[in-house]
């Protein structure tokens, strides 16, 4: 994914993208270690929810979301 740019303006909620290359996802393997915390995100979509966003296809179907900053009092913290 994207790395955070400025909040949008008008929710204050950070929008990040799928990386890709040559029509594929881009990924990286980190180790475990660097991951601080899980985060909730939203799929970013207009007036009408494609049917095909399924939870177990959307990550792989929506090139863009919404990192959910309030979700908990921690995720807030980290993430604001």
């Amino acid at each position: 994914f994207t790395p955070f740019q400025q909040p949008e303006s008008h929710h204050g909620l950070y929008k990040i993208c799928c990386l890709m290359c040559h029509g594929e996802h881009l990924a990286s393997i980190i180790d475990v270690s660097d991951i601080r915390r899980s985060v909730h995100l939203f799929p970013n979509f207009s007036a009408v929810v494609p049917r095909e966003w399924t939870s177990s296809a959307v990550l792989e179907l929506c090139s863009s979301f919404v990192v959910n900053s309030f979700s908990d009092r921690h995720a807030y913290l980290t993430i604001v």
